[in-house]
């Protein structure tokens, strides 16, 4: 990347539009109304300067991935870091990729995206921008500033949800929260059995006790059979859990639901295998 990369990691999206990718719309997206969700407004922010970036290097692939990841961010839907899967890296980046990417999938997962939503959507762009430099391979400088500039982003989290914690705190102590309420699923299956409605139904009853400002409902799946077919899965799995608590009372404003695929096992199984701890929904409420 030339030396406008630079200015987008440091967080300035003044880009001009050059190279054989200039006939992709990049400037409709950046232009869009997006989501009322603080982390999705601003992942789609940090993904359209990335694709700017990559439209001035003439890169058009990497134009095209980053600016529908801006766009689906925009309109409100999921987007996840990339997989190191979906790109060639080389075997001896893979360990401190992987790490990586593990500790952002706990950060969003544990309401990053909602205390912090600036830092975490940095996080999650500058890892996808690190990801896509480690691809390419030729600049080490260039994986050296997405690196450090997705630690930073990393490291802000920490340090902003402290501060709100203390600031809460502060304020007033709050009644606990309950630990996270797990409901789990047969193999290849989003049905509830009766047994699993009963914690449903316990974290409505906490949810009328606690009032909790938003309740995370996070969908899983194991590793057995198609990664794609096992993301759906989660998300029907988010959407039936959601359902039921919606029947109960809970509003839907209330809710944010999310599919997190096989990426995020509770039981590292390795791969294509089935583990029925990791068929799973998580209910988790968030002050």
């Amino acid at each position: 990347m030339k030396q406008l990369k630079f200015i987008v990691l440091a967080g300035l999206a003044a880009v001009l539009v050059s190279g054989c990718a200039s006939s992709i719309d990049t400037a409709s997206v950046a232009g869009m109304q997006t989501s009322r969700d603080a982390f999705k407004s601003a992942l789609h922010k940090e993904y359209t300067s990335l694709a700017k970036a990559e439209q001035e290097e003439g890169d058009a692939d990497d134009t095209k991935y980053f600016i529908k990841k801006a766009k689906d961010a925009g309109l409100g839907l999921d987007v996840l870091p990339q997989q190191l899967s979906e790109r060639k890296i080389p075997n001896h980046a893979k360990g401190q990729l992987s790490k990586a990417r593990m500790s952002l999938v706990n950060k969003l997962w544990n309401g990053g995206g909602e205390l912090t939503p600036g830092p975490a959507a940095r996080a999650q762009a500058m890892f996808d921008c690190w990801l896509q430099e480690q691809e390419e391979g030729d600049q080490s400088e260039h994986i050296r500033a997405c690196r450090q500039a997705f630690q930073a982003a990393l490291y802000d989290t920490k340090v902003r949800e402290k501060t709100v914690k203390l600031t809460s705190k502060k304020k007033a102590p709050p009644a606990p929260m309950p630990a996270p309420f797990v409901v789990y699923f047969g193999l290849d299956s989003a049905d509830i059995t009766d047994g699993e409605m009963t914690k449903i139904k316990q974290a409505y009853a906490d949810y009328r006790l606690r009032k909790p400002g938003k309740i995370l409902v996070a969908g899983h799946a194991d590793t057995s059979g198609n990664k794609k077919y096992n993301m759906r899965l989660s998300r029907y799995r988010a959407a039936e859990v959601s359902n039921r608590l919606m029947e109960l009372g809970v509003p839907r404003k209330r809710l944010k639901w999310s599919r997190y695929g096989e990426i995020a096992p509770v039981v590292d199984s390795g791969d294509n295998k089935r583990e029925g701890k990791n068929r799973r929904v998580t209910i988790t409420f968030l002050r």
